[in-house]
């Protein structure tokens, strides 16, 4: 599995090796690299863009129209009256025409190759990752100058577009005349014209603007939030609270010798149980800062067998960040998403076989496992899985 999720990444950032980039590039400064105009082709399409627009044009909360560094009034282009809001299209696309840029926001949560994208992202960097697609015509830019609080990749879709990049600050540069031009200001630090298959890494913190160049064009946004100490210390406290030290008064009027064992025992209490290693234990304890991605297994799953009659459908295991086999007799661990489950030890043996990028047939982990299990453990083994969303069912 992660073979493969580097060997996406690897597709995205040639010629840069991932080695290279994650040792020199990554959270430390940005990198520009030019592609095959192709690259990113299959990841999305105009064609494909307005398909998604003309199926969730009630959702208004995912446009944004913006231009020359001012978000223009949603009801220039929507109505919110009535039921539901509705995007008009015929006003957004005067708008695009007049110099506007179109924001849609989290489009990995409606196209599937994006939605594949944006979880091998969050499962080899380990950061919540969402995408947004831009568009824009004219020579004006939509988004002033600023910063994102996240780690940005731009792949460029199709038409070019100017990218500047001023560094962590913009006290010496003069962004004056940006609200009434989109001549952009001196002093970047990289001055480039992203072309359909370039790529663009900004790290977080590093101010720059985006600028259109009098034709179409249309970039992803892919935002990577990575884990930080705050994320890593607020895990410290939510373990402390589980242990029920958390929840104590603070002997605030005690003597000086009952603070001090108080004291005492808080640090012991919040030192128990931690590994050298605590990056490694928060990220597998906690599956790191991502919320999941919703999954369904209807309309078996909501059945009291959880599963489809027979043996002609395929099981999928979703990414499980550790595997713990406590002997042979005692049951296993499967941390996923932050949370630790148990399971008999015969669960071993579905696991093994399950650990494959690719969906098993139920027929075939049936006769892997035969000599260990019947097949009806096999599937009261497998609807465990179910019940708490750790493998995909299909047809």
């Amino acid at each position: 599995m992660a073979d493969s999720r580097a060997a996406r990444l690897s597709a995205l950032l040639e010629p840069v090796s991932v080695d290279e980039f994650v040792s020199n590039y990554w959270l430390k400064q940005h990198l520009f690299c030019r592609g095959p105009s192709e690259r990113f082709s299959p990841l999305l399409s105009w064609t494909v863009l307005n398909h998604m627009l003309e199926h969730h044009w009630r959702e208004t909360y995912r446009f944004r129209l913006a231009m020359q560094g001012r978000d223009l009034e949603p009801l220039s282009y929507a109505d919110w009256g009535g039921h539901t809001p509705r995007i008009r299209p015929k006003d957004v696309t005067d708008h695009l025409r007049r110099g506007a840029t179109l924001s849609f926001d989290a489009i990995d949560e409606l196209h599937e190759p994006l939605t594949r994208l944006a979880e091998s992202f969050e499962a080899f960097f380990r950061g919540a990752t969402k995408i947004n697609i831009y568009a824009g015509w004219r020579a004006l830019h939509g988004l002033d100058l600023h910063r994102d609080n996240q780690e940005i990749f731009i792949l460029q879709l199709d038409g070019p577009k100017r990218w500047l990049l001023y560094g962590s600050t913009v006290d010496k540069v003069d962004r004056s005349q940006l609200g009434s031009t989109s001549v952009p200001p001196g002093g970047a630090l990289l001055d480039q014209i992203l072309r359909p298959g370039d790529l663009l890494y900004i790290p977080r913190g590093c101010y720059h603007l985006a600028v259109p160049m009098n034709e179409p064009t249309l970039h992803l946004t892919l935002g990577v939030k990575n884990p930080r100490e705050i994320d890593l210390l607020l895990w410290l406290v939510e373990r402390l609270r589980a242990s029920g030290a958390a929840d104590r008064d603070l002997p605030c009027l005690a003597e000086a010798s009952e603070r001090v064992r108080f004291s005492a025992q808080l640090r012991q209490a919040l030192l128990a149980s931690l590994d050298t290693d605590l990056v490694d234990q928060y990220l597998s304890e906690t599956g790191s800062n991502f919320k999941p991605r919703p999954s369904f297994n209807l309309p078996w799953s909501a059945t009291p067998e959880r599963l489809p009659a027979g043996r002609d459908f395929l099981i999928t295991l979703n990414v499980v960040s550790r595997v713990v086999v406590n002997g042979d007799s005692h049951p296993i661990e499967l941390n996923y998403r932050g949370r630790t489950y148990r399971f008999p030890h015969g669960m071993q043996w579905v696991i093994e076989q399950l650990q494959s990028p690719a969906p098993l047939p139920m027929g075939r982990l049936v006769e892997a496992v035969a000599s260990r299990l019947d097949e009806d453990t096999v599937r009261l083994l497998v609807a465990m899985l179910i019940k708490h969303e750790l493998v995909a069912i299909t047809l």
